[in-house]
């Protein structure tokens, strides 16, 4: 229910909100020879998850710090290649199980016993890679409505703290968008359906949905949710997460932007209640 609140107050944002600022990814496309890099740096933790019913559980918390590097460039008016590439650093407590396990095996095998609990998951290096196109299918109006494909990709070590299986992982979404104004202020709504295959607990369908409105020239908020579900689920069933992010984009010259918001897991099913500070460099070319 909190998910589906939040969902709706997103899609309520991004009806009541030109794309010429920061803000042109999604559906929208970039002219020939033109582009943006935003470079994203994100710290998050989570010490509690969503249960198989929705509700808020003790886990064993984990804190990570991520880098990432997201490419648009228009190949020509029609055709936007993007990519991205990452670095994270991930560090996770050890279950109280891990230690009863260790303890267990040490007895068996006559060896003294451990005072202090083993270390829990760990990971610093290169994350996801990432490699794909969008294309623009039609505009009616002011709507635009675009296909995008793209091939992730992950070292073993990496996917274990992704939402990847394999070493390869494709991804394909429609994505439709519109610029407007509210009241005067200019704004832009993007919705994007799509289908991931291979994730932790099996392919996904995804739905993210972004909306932004100027209040001054310089100054974008955006509102955007993020929302994936696996419905047949792994071990643990049926797996359903949604984020909501609000952030800031200040316009610090004509071509680049800064970016300082907040993430949060507001609702799930077996999944983390994640959130983070997230900051953000956009140069457009």
């Amino acid at each position: 229910m909190r998910a589906a609140v939040i969902l709706a107050f997103c899609i309520a944002v991004y009806i009541a909100v030109a794309s010429n600022g920061p803000a042109r990814a999604g559906a929208f496309l970039y002219p020939e020879g033109r582009g943006q890099i935003i470079v994203t740096t994100t710290f998050a933790d989570a010490r509690k998850a969503y249960d198989a019913r929705g509700r808020l559980i003790e886990t064993p918390s984990y804190g990570k710090f991520e880098t990432r590097a997201y490419l648009e460039h228009g190949l020509t008016d029609w055709l936007t290649l993007v990519g991205e590439g990452s670095y994270m650093n991930f560090r996770g407590a050890a279950s109280r199980f891990d230690h009863l396990n260790l303890l267990i095996d040490e007895a068996k095998a006559g060896m003294p016993l451990s005072l202090q609990p083993p270390a829990g998951p760990r990971y610093e290096g290169l994350g996801l890679g990432a490699f794909g196109a969008r294309i623009r299918l039609f505009a009616f109006g002011d709507y635009i409505v675009s296909l995008e494909g793209s091939l992730r990709a992950a070292s073993p070590a990496a996917r274990r703290f992704l939402d990847m299986r394999d070493a390869l992982q494709p991804d394909a979404r429609l994505l439709v968008g519109r610029p407007f104004e509210f009241f005067g202020l200019p704004g832009f709504f993007d919705a994007q359906i799509g289908y991931r295959a291979r994730g932790q607990n099996g392919d996904e369908i995804r739905a993210d949905f972004s909306g932004g409105l100027r209040p001054l020239p310089c100054l974008l908020v955006l509102a955007q949710s993020f929302s994936a579900i696996a419905p047949r689920g792994g071990a643990a069933g049926v797996m359903a997460a949604q984020k909501f992010q609000l952030s800031a984009i200040f316009d610090a010259t004509a071509s680049l932007s800064l970016q300082l918001g907040a993430i949060a897991a507001l609702g799930g099913v077996n999944s983390p209640a994640e959130r983070g500070l997230v900051s953000a460099l956009w140069w457009r070319y």
